[in-house]
Order: structure tokens, then C-alpha cells, then sequence
């Protein structure tokens, strides 16, 4: 059982760490959290339901969750290799894509939710 423990504790580890650079290295992941905060205290001044907060909190989770897939793609296409390519630039605009197509669902969702409970 403690090699269990410790199995889990490297795997949370690694992801933890993973999080913190992203946020402390990646201007991206840093702005979509604190728009994620500043959602959730605007938030704590509202009616909102169950139901209302599981899909703020879901939308801002996947925003930011699409975020660190789109700067882990970035950075492995520039791993691989730091020559302009059209076919780099070609997976970089589809990753950046992905990430804006989420934070346009999620802009739509947070105005129906507080929208809808300011006016």
C-alpha cells in the first residue's frame, strides 16, 4: 500500500508542479486565471444556483484546462524545431483556435448566468 502513496504522490507532484509554471511562465494561463478569479467573485455577489455555479466553475476549469493544452502544444512544436514552418504555424493556429473557441462558449454561458442575474 505505501508504494501507492508514493506512486500517487510523485504523479500529484509533477502535476502540481506542471500548474504552478504554467501559471508563473505562461502570460496566457496566468490571464485566464485571474479572468477565472475575478468570474468567481463577481459570482459570490449573486443568486446563483447549483446548477449555475457548476457550469461557471466548469466553463472557467476547461477554459483555462485548454490553455495549458495550447501552451504544451506551442512549446512542443518549438522543441521540435524553432524553424519557421507553415505546418508549425498551421498546429499552433488550430491549438489557438480550440482555446478561443472555449472562451467564446464560456463568454456566452457567463452571460446568460450573470447576465441574467444583474439585469
Amino acid at each position: 500500500m505505501r508504494w501507492l502513496k508514493n506512486k500517487l504522490m510523485h504523479k500529484f507532484g509533477y502535476a502540481f508542479i506542471g500548474v504552478v509554471n504554467g501559471i508563473r511562465q505562461d502570460s496566457s494561463i496566468a490571464l485566464q486565471c485571474v479572468l477565472g478569479l475575478i468570474t468567481i467573485v463577481v459570482c459570490l455577489f449573486l443568486p446563483l444556483s447549483k446548477i449555475e455555479w457548476c457550469l461557471i466553475l466548469i466553463m472557467i476549469f476547461l477554459v483555462i484546462t485548454m490553455e495549458f493544452l495550447n501552451s504544451a502544444i506551442e512549446e512542443t512544436v518549438n522543441y521540435i524545431s524553432m524553424e519557421r514552418h507553415p505546418m508549425a504555424k498551421k498546429i499552433k493556429d488550430l491549438a489557438a483556435g480550440a482555446v478561443l473557441l472555449m472562451s467564446i462558449c464560456a463568454l456566452c454561458i457567463a452571460i446568460i448566468i450573470i447576465g441574467g442575474k444583474i439585469i
